[in-house]
């Protein structure tokens, strides 16, 4: 027993020497490398934890103790002998059966059980193959079939169609020589894939030595399907490896093409694979076709990592690790992050080049954490390895993919929820804000219209005060020294200005305002709608050099007495056809250079047809404006309005209706006018804020009526009674049961191109209001014009008559003055009537009235009915302010007649009369004015050619005798429109002369080949009919001493 006790008590102390021994060599270190202190576990803890592997992989203390080793300190032989006796004697007692009393105290003492023995199981041979087919064959074609293969085949049935298409042919059931299709096709081509010359199988005895990676990947090379298309196929030279004797670590050089990596820095959650592919370069070949881990790795400094773990066991690895000791603490970080990304990817295999992770973790150093571009970029088999990453669901499949896919799922289903949220607020503040913007903008449209409504309110009210003071202190006006404005604007209606050509031509075709200057006391400025050039002021100005005073001297100084201006702002709003009035409100500077003008001087302005515009220019400059108010003047410038003032005047006017606004109204009072006209075979119809013309429709409307001869019938029974409205009833209705058909198939458009068709026509006339009356029940009928001029103090004076030269039959180019139509007292008492009548509804300034004057076949008198209204400057009424300036010339209302101041006859000129009372010269002119002939040849004719060709044919005005041609020019740019006034001793002359001079004109500016866009011929051939009517031969043209003393003008 003391023998036993003393071995006991031997091999204790032994033991824990050898314990202290250990653990001592243990803690020295694990503190040379870790600079702390740590404790050596029991042998049995280490024996129970000795097999275990870390559940975690982000736990530190797993990768210390995995990769942690301590290079920088070197042993020597002796200690590495002694370490590994101390080894031995620890495992001493696993492994020596023989020795049961130590493993026994082992046991007892620090409770280390005998290790299970290992019984290694005898070697299984495999099994020998069998020979034959594995699979039961299909009965072959019959016998018949197969000598006769005329024959019909077997049918195929549901269970041969399944054995698949080759089955059938290797049968016979598909004749050899069938044409098949297979859609789609079992075969897919397929660019083979090229692999570098220098790449050899690898034999199946190298690969069976590989068998820790049997149940891998790793070591068989796979055809990927994603082709490296950038990598060059050229042979990479094998890599040499260096081995440097000594205890440092191996350096390992290769001649490997250098990668280029990428500058970005990103993270991983936010990059996308597809950019995260396009930032990776292509990586070479490898040096050899590593089918195995332990052949294709060798000597490489590559290493494995699979499943998101690195193969760490490997010799390749180890060898790695050593080589690279001295900057582990900068590779580990990088390693682990790779490995990071595998594993959240869960990829296989990845194989790591060991150079590009080091030259990786060199450049960060941990500063900056690379990205996960860069470090795929390390892997060998980066493309495989995109391709996975780039397969949608990837990333779930990984550790952590559970957790990663629940999160999608519920920020997913978040995102819908805040997505249907946000939009259903969306659209609510999307109406919120389109409710406000509006109800903003009707409150400042409300706020607009409130302060626009006070200022034309204040507007009219001084525009009142200042007619007030006009009219009481206009004869005193008359008497002084004054400026009269002129603002030749044409203030129509938005609509009715779009539809308008050259708006300022037609604007500027009165530009006879500046003969106002023949009145000593009156100085003139002109605003022109036009530019214009010096051609045109120098025309001008020579013919305001040519006038003549009502007492018979020359008008002088007239150069200082008439200034043209032109609004700064005339070509800022082009294509919008504003009036006149509105250009010269918005131009500041000329509005400046209008008050300088003015100042200290009585002025007025004479406007065209009145503007709102017109009425605030007048609150601007601070002048009173010789017109009615706007609203006025547009009221009873329509045809309706007209037909107001015609009934008050008590004048005739022809059977009419106003004021209809429907279809049905207009057939209604139609029909009723017919049936209490039965004589009238044409009936007109007028639109209400039209002009010259253009809304004017025509229709013969007792041609097309079938119940016309059963009217009349009815007309003689009832006898003075057919007046009664009972009496016309049934011829009422039976004629408005046809109208409507006879209207839409037979009514006459004259302006085609304002109204294409008879509905638009008949839109326009309903939308803007209209009137129907009837057409003079004669063939010869004639229109007379007279312009008149009411003063604000309700004087009337009657400023020129004419009868109007139609080019169309309800349009008129040409006046021939005075009219020889009618008894001037029938027109001047007619015209005063409806003046009076003008001014007890504030009406002042300029108007025009249109009268019809023919045959009453039912009576056999001439009757005159008023027809037409203008509440404005019109262009005869300047024409005639030309005719008057040139000549000296006034109109007498009660004789009709154009008188001119007497005048001495050249001595030349007296020898040609044969007495002295034939020596008198006539003191009465006719004259006819054109305010717009229109050619577009004149274009192509500068001014001073034009004149020139006058000149040539002698066409001009002769200062002394008072008689010939003047020109008025219209604009400046086109020179397609221009204005003629005709002055001569009978009206006879005047139509002759002015027929030789549209003819001159036409001939020499027109060929064949280009006639051109004209009214010339219109013209002409309108005055040759006047002409015949007065059976009147044109005799021969007299040329002589008297064409010599004109003036071209």
């Amino acid at each position: 027993k003391a023998v036993v006790s003393t071995q006991s008590t031997g091999i204790t102390s032994a033991i824990t020497r050898t314990e202290k021994a250990v653990q001592g060599k243990a803690e020295e270190l694990l503190s040379a490398q870790q600079n702390q202190v740590l404790t050596l576990p029991t042998l049995a803890h280490v024996s129970q934890h000795a097999m275990q592997v870390p559940s975690k992989r982000n736990n530190s203390v797993y990768y210390k103790s995995r990769y942690s080793t301590n290079f920088s300190v070197h042993k020597t032989p002796g200690q590495v002998v002694k370490d590994q006796l101390i080894s031995r004697m620890i495992a001493a007692p696993m492994h020596q059966p023989s020795n049961q009393i130590a493993r026994k105290v082992i046991q007892e003492q620090y409770g280390v059980s005998k290790p299970k023995e290992k019984h290694l199981l005898p070697p299984i041979s495999p099994p020998k193959p069998l020979l034959g087919p594995t699979i039961k064959g299909s009965p072959p074609l019959p016998k018949a079939n197969r000598l006769n293969p005329r024959l019909t085949p077997p049918a195929i049935t549901e269970r041969d169609a399944k054995k698949g298409i080759l089955s059938l042919c290797e049968r016979g059931l598909i004749p050899p020589a069938a044409e098949l299709t297979l859609e789609p096709s079992p075969i897919k081509h397929k660019s083979a894939p090229l692999h570098v010359q220098n790449l050899h199988p690898v034999s199946l005895e190298k690969i069976a030595d590989a068998r820790e990676l049997e149940h891998t990947m790793v070591g068989v090379q796979l055809d990927i399907s994603v082709h490296e298309q950038d990598m060059p196929l050229v042979p990479y030279p094998k890599s040499q490896s260096s081995h440097v004797s000594g205890h440092g670590p191996r350096v390992i050089t290769a001649n490997v093409p250098t990668r280029g990596k990428s500058d970005s820095t990103f993270k991983m959650a936010n990059t996308p694979l597809s950019q995260m592919h396009s930032q990776m370069t292509p990586h070479p070949p490898p040096v050899g076709p590593p089918q195995t881990p332990a052949l294709g790795m060798s000597k490489s400094g590559k290493f494995t990592i699979q499943g998101g773990r690195t193969v760490f066991e490997n010799s390749d690895f180890e060898d790695y690790r050593k080589d690279y000791a001295a900057h582990w603490s900068s590779i580990l970080p990088c390693l682990q992050e790779l490995e990071l990304v595998l594993s959240q990817f869960a990829i296989p295999v990845a194989i790591v080049d060991g150079e590009s992770l080091v030259r990786l973790a060199l450049k960060y150093k941990m500063n900056t954490r690379p990205t996960v571009a860069e470090l795929i970029n390390c892997c060998t088999n980066q493309v495989s390895i995109l391709t996975l990453m780039q397969t949608p669901g990837q990333i779930y499949k990984g550790p952590q993919g559970y957790d990663l896919a629940a999160a999608k799922i519920q920020a997913t289903f978040r995102m819908y929820l805040d997505r249907s949220k946000y939009l259903v607020y969306r659209q609510s503040k999307q109406a919120a804000g389109i409710i406000a913007m509006n109800w903003i903008m009707v409150m400042k449209m409300t706020t607009i219209r409130s302060r626009l409504k006070t200022s034309r309110a204040l507007y009219l009210m001084k525009y009142r005060e200042r007619l007030k003071e006009l009219k009481n202190s206009w004869s005193s006006i008359q008497q002084k020294k004054r400026v009269i404005i002129h603002i030749p604007s044409r203030g129509y209606a938005q609509s009715i200005r779009d539809s308008l050509v050259d708006y300022h031509n037609l604007q500027n075709s009165q530009m006879g305002r500046i003969c106002d200057v023949n009145d000593p006391n009156v100085e003139v400025i002109y605003i022109s709608p036009i530019d214009l050039d010096n051609d045109m002021q120098q025309y001008y100005q020579k013919l305001l050099g040519m006038g003549v005073s009502t007492g018979g001297e020359n008008v002088a100084d007239t150069e200082s007495k008439v200034k043209f201006i032109v609004p700064d702002h005339l070509d800022a709003f082009p294509g919008l056809n504003f009036c006149l009035s509105t250009i010269l409100l918005y131009s500041a500077q000329t509005l400046k250079r209008l008050k300088r003008l003015i100042a200290g001087k009585e002025a007025y302005i004479v406007p065209g047809l009145m503007h709102r515009d017109d009425m605030e220019l007048s609150e601007v400059l601070n002048v009173p404006v010789v017109a009615a108010e706007p609203d006025v003047v547009h009221l009873y410038s329509t045809k309706s309005g007209a037909k107001r003032i015609f009934a008050n005047a008590n004048i005739a006017t022809p059977p009419s209706e106003f004021d209809i606004y429907t279809e049905e109204q207009l057939f209604e009072l139609l029909a009723s006018l017919i049936a209490g006209n039965l004589g009238v075979t044409r009936w007109v119809f007028k639109i209400d804020s039209e002009f010259d013309g253009r809304g004017t429709a025509y229709c013969d409307i007792t041609s097309f009526l079938s119940c016309h001869k059963w009217a009349l019938k009815q007309a003689e029974r009832y006898g003075s009674k057919w007046s009664k409205r009972w009496a016309q009833e049934p011829t009422t209705i039976k004629i408005y049961s046809e109208l409507p058909e006879i209207i839409y198939n037979h009514l006459k458009i004259v302006n085609t191109t304002l109204f294409p068709s008879v509905d638009k026509f008949l839109v326009a006339f309903t939308k803007s209001g209209g009137v129907i009356e009837a057409c003079p029940p004669s063939d010869d009928v004639t229109c007379i014009t007279v312009d008149m001029f009411i003063t604000p103090a309700g004087e009337v004076e009657i400023k020129n008559t004419g009868d109007q030269i139609r080019a169309t039959e309800f349009q008129t180019w040409a006046l021939s003055s005075p009219q020889t139509s009618i008894s001037p007292e029938r027109v001047h008492k007619n015209s005063i009537s409806v003046a009076n009548a003008c001014y007890e509804r504030g009406i002042i300034g300029y108007i025009s009235v249109g009268y019809a004057t023919f045959i009453d076949p039912l009576t056999n008198d001439q009757a005159l009915w008023a027809i037409d209204l203008k509440v404005s400057y019109t262009d005869t009424m300047a024409m005639s302010n030309v005719l008057q300036y040139v000549s000296g010339g006034r109109f007498e209302p009660t004789t009709g007649l154009f008188k001119i101041p007497e005048y001495k006859v050249m001595p030349k000129l007296a020898s040609r009369f044969k007495s002295p009372k034939e020596r008198q010269p006539p003191n009465y002119r006719f004259s006819v004015l054109a305010p717009r002939l229109f050619h577009t040849n004149l274009s192509l004719v500068h001014y001073s050619v034009f004149f020139q060709m006058c000149r040539a044919h002698h066409i001009g005005y002769d200062i002394r005798e008072r008689e010939g041609s003047i020109f008025t020019l219209i604009d400046s740019y086109k020179r397609d429109l221009i204005g003629m006034t005709v002055v001569e001793a009978d009206l006879v002359t005047a139509m002759k002369t002015f027929h030789r001079n549209l003819s001159v004109v036409h001939q020499e500016i027109s060929s064949a080949n280009l006639p051109g866009k004209n009214n010339f011929n219109t013209l002409i051939m309108e005055v040759d009919k006047i002409m015949s009517s007065l059976a009147i031969e044109e005799p021969p043209a007299q040329e002589g001493t008297e064409t010599e003393e004109k003036t071209e003008l």
